[in-house]
């Protein structure tokens, strides 16, 4: 990196780090500028590497034809935008369609299937470990038992643990992305004091 890339770099830097001190102008052009060039990569990484990817390997190459009849359906999602939003509710179409793609898409063929979670749960009750993680799990479901609750109180008992089990897990996921933003923060203080004021 150049000494002039790494001054603006330090003073965007900078500029993002007087928000702690107050909303000011300085923060508010870090920021759009931000944006401006994250929407830029964004639309120019889709064009180059997944619209004329897709384009000339399945339309071109393999005659899929009918995908361009998904165009059309995407551009529906700019119906909200025109025409005083009269025809806004064209742009429900193609969010359900989205939707209805994206959980099936999750559900069957996701990183981790939902339904190779489930099955994992199902573990030999051979060790400690594996019964404890069993316990849990089941108190976390019955705690979405909301028809039984109320008459059951073994339910009712193992779902209020449930809930506890559930903030526990949800407060380790929090503590996990304070320490993550932690990280980004030592790596910019770091950048300043090495890079910008070449403090060894």
């Amino acid at each position: 990196m150049s000494r002039a890339q790494t001054v603006v770099s330090a003073i965007l830097t900078l500029s993002v780090f007087s928000y702690l001190w107050k909303e000011n102008a300085a923060f508010r052009f870090t920021e759009h500028t931000f944006v401006g060039l994250a929407v830029g990569h964004g639309i120019t990484l889709s064009w180059h590497q997944a619209f004329k990817v897709y384009h000339q390997t399945y339309v071109v190459e393999q005659g899929y034809w009918w995908f361009m009849l998904l165009l059309p359906i995407g551009a529906l999602y700019y119906f909200r935008f025109f025409f005083d939003g009269k025809y806004g509710w064209l742009a429900s179409y193609p969010i359900s369609i989205t939707m209805g793609w994206g959980m099936g898409y999750t559900l069957a063929r996701g990183y981790r299937s939902t339904l190779v979670q489930l099955a994992d749960t199902m573990v030999s009750l051979r060790d400690m470990e594996k019964i404890l993680f069993f316990v849990i799990w089941m108190c976390a479901m019955m705690y979405f038992f909301f028809t039984v609750g109320k008459e059951s109180k073994i339910v009712a008992t193992c779902g209020k643990l449930g809930r506890y089990f559930m903030i526990l897990a949800f407060g380790t996921a929090f503590g996990n992305t304070i320490n993550g933003r932690i990280s980004l923060f030592l790596g910019r203080l770091s950048f300043l004091l090495t890079d910008f004021l070449g403090i060894k």
